[in-house]
């Protein structure tokens, strides 16, 4: 019996690694996500309103639950940034429209977490080469810095960024991911495979963009110094965006479910 336990371990083992090698990203990501134990800390499809997993950090007026722009059966996100808006009573009075995961699926290091999400780009959505937007983020505990791990638009292009360690305000890895206007009336499945570490030593960040790896970070630091408690952020962020030159006035972006795994 024991023979036959320790062969089938060495095979599927072995498995993995040949996939590790030769399969494309997407399928790669599939059967991590399959085979190795995951729990599920947070899911919201949005069918029924707002879980009890999320909560509105600011601005209700921006954030509405609508049907699919591609599909009207089912409900989905819908998120809103104007430039002209008042945003005098939300923090730091900067444009934002975002909801925050909080409770179990926040990110402590010493774990490991796959987060699993989608946006729309719809035909309209007016790009800016002059400011960044983020559409999604993890954000430290602490109440000032820039988001552990983000992802923005600027201008037609995706960039995602990390920081960590003892200067939180740089930027320790980041990357351009073309080329979003290509993404206009398109759903984009995105995925996050990250293992927070301040130090660096066993961190890891990487994103998947509809099955393909558009980036990777390993043994670079990226997490807040001791933060136990970092949690995912999706929404609209523009500081800065009443004050400086801009080619956008409205910004509106779509977001299909959210899953967020833990082991």
């Amino acid at each position: 019996m024991f023979d036959y336990i320790f062969q089938y371990l060495v095979r599927w083992c072995l498995t993995l690694f040949l996939i590790s090698l030769v399969a494309p990203a997407s399928v790669w990501a599939n059967t991590y996500l399959d085979a190795v134990a995951w729990n599920r800390t947070a899911h919201q499809d949005w069918q029924s309103g707002f879980s009890d997993a999320v909560s509105i950090q600011a601005n209700h007026a921006g954030i509405e639950i609508v049907p699919d722009p591609k599909n009207g059966t089912r409900k989905v996100l819908r998120i809103t940034i104007a430039r002209r808006g008042n945003y005098s009573y939300v923090a730091n009075g900067s444009p934002r429209a975002e909801l925050l995961f909080k409770g179990a699926a926040t990110f402590a290091q010493g774990f490991e977490y796959l987060i699993k999400w989608s946006t729309y780009i719809p035909g309209d959505f007016e790009f800016d080469s002059k400011q960044m937007v983020i559409i999604s983020q993890i954000h430290q505990s602490a109440r000032e810095g820039g988001a552990t791990v983000a992802l923005t638009l600027l201008g037609t292009n995706y960039y995602v960024s990390t920081r960590g360690g003892l200067q939180v305000e740089r930027t320790t890895a980041g990357a351009k991911i073309c080329c979003a206007d290509g993404d206009r009336g398109k759903w984009v499945n995105w995925t996050l495979r990250y293992i927070p570490d301040d130090s660096g030593r066993k961190s890891l960040t990487q994103l998947w963009k509809n099955g393909e790896s558009v980036f990777r970070s390993e043994h670079i630091a990226n997490a807040y110094s001791g933060d136990q408690c970092a949690y995912l952020k999706i929404g609209l962020y523009k500081s800065g965006w009443k004050k400086e030159r801009s080619d956008a006035e409205l910004q509106t972006l779509f977001y299909g479910p959210v899953s967020i795994f833990k082991r």
